[in-house]
């Protein structure tokens, strides 16, 4: 007859028999992540090993989860709330380490793209960080009364940081605009938004409110093209090539867009890179001269365009603009046929003043003729 019994006896039965005389201490450490059950001797690279957490000091000071876990974890949280320090803060609960908010800030100083986890586990591991775990973060948060600093309060302190051009520039953006048109975006874009719209004010822009609209609109469009370029890069042709053409279809869709806003309202999108408002202009660099006391500039039209400080200020915007403008197929041509016209324009005008001379050289010749015979 069949052997009765229950399952679990079964399988206490089948069970194989553990060798009693061997020395555990002298088997190898496992170490086993607590959420895949992935298994290793070594766990260098493999586990993030926070020194001296006392949570993990029996475990030679490695996690429980290995960092492939807590790697996806924290992507996870960032692409829910669409918050990185809200993902880091919510990886840190869950794991036990202390969140640094100041630590998380000067990652964000140095290199304003997404951050690692990796790279958070090397600072936290520094000597002002010692025998810190998240309770250590929650209670001090609790007696301050505030557990993060908002968006606002987050980029102000990052930003006071910025470098004094960066500083003036978003000085005269927000004084020219009345308001900050970037508020709520993220630290990393906010530099590179100011540092384009001021390319392209001029001294009646801000009596426009519409024009300004449009301008900021562009700026808009140019940095949401700037992350599509970011994300192809990331992609392979021969594998992400569906992705690769989606991204670039969007890219043509705002390219187009800013072609239609710029010549609906006048607004030149290229040679504009001077970050100085209103400073790229002949105008501007005429009136700059006469405060350096350049008598040459208060001359009239002609020693004007022959005077030193003018044939400067010319052949540094030439410059600028051969260094930053893009130009295709179309803008060639016409530059081409405009410098065409041009010098047919500039010769026409040479013969004439030169048959204008030949005429005055007569007439003084016969008035000089004339007072010699008087």
């Amino acid at each position: 007859m069949p052997v009765r019994g229950s399952r679990q006896a079964i399988e206490r039965r089948n069970k194989p028999k553990i060798d009693k005389s061997i020395d555990v201490e002298s088997l190898p450490t496992i170490y086993k992540c607590s959420n895949c059950g992935k298994r290793v001797v070594d766990p260098e690279g493999k586990f993030y090993k926070i020194i001296s957490n006392p949570l993990y000091k029996s475990n030679d000071g490695y996690t429980t989860l290995c960092t492939y876990c807590i790697d996806e974890l924290f992507d996870r949280l960032r692409v829910k709330y669409n918050d990185e320090k809200l993902a880091l803060l919510l990886c840190c609960s869950e794991v036990g380490w202390f969140f640094s908010e100041s630590t998380y800030l000067k990652m964000k100083e140095k290199d304003p793209a997404d951050i690692r986890i990796g790279d958070y586990v090397k600072r936290l591991n520094l000597s002002q960080n010692k025998n810190l775990t998240f309770q250590d973060y929650l209670i001090g948060s609790l007696n301050n009364q505030k557990v993060l600093l908002n968006k606002i309060e987050e980029n102000q302190l990052l930003e006071d940081k910025w470098s004094d051009e960066d500083k003036k520039i978003k000085k005269n953006v927000i004084e020219i605009v009345g308001y900050d048109p970037f508020e709520d975006y993220p630290l990393a874009d906010r530099r590179y938004l100011f540092s384009e719209l001021v390319k392209y004010f001029d001294d009646d822009i801000a009596q426009d409110t519409y024009k300004l609209s449009q301008i900021i609109q562009i700026v808009n469009n140019n940095n949401q093209i700037r992350h599509y370029d970011m994300l192809i890069s990331t992609l392979s042709p021969l594998t992400d090539s569906k992705d690769i053409a989606t991204l670039n279809g969007l890219k043509s869709s705002l390219v187009q867009s800013n072609d239609k806003i710029a010549k609906e309202n006048e607004i030149s999108v290229k040679n504009r890179s001077n970050k100085d408002i209103g400073k790229s202009t002949l105008t501007y660099l005429q009136k700059y001269l006469r405060e350096l006391d350049f008598d040459k500039a208060e001359a009239d039209y002609y020693d004007q365009l022959r005077s030193e400080g003018t044939l400067w200020g010319i052949e540094m915007s030439l410059r600028a603009i051969q260094k930053n403008a893009f130009f295709d197929d179309d803008d060639m041509a016409d530059i081409q046929n405009i410098r065409r016209e041009l010098v047919i324009e500039l010769q026409k005008q040479v013969d004439e003043l030169l048959e204008e001379k030949r005429k005055l050289n007569v007439k003084i010749q016969e008035l000089e003729r004339t007072n010699e015979c008087d």
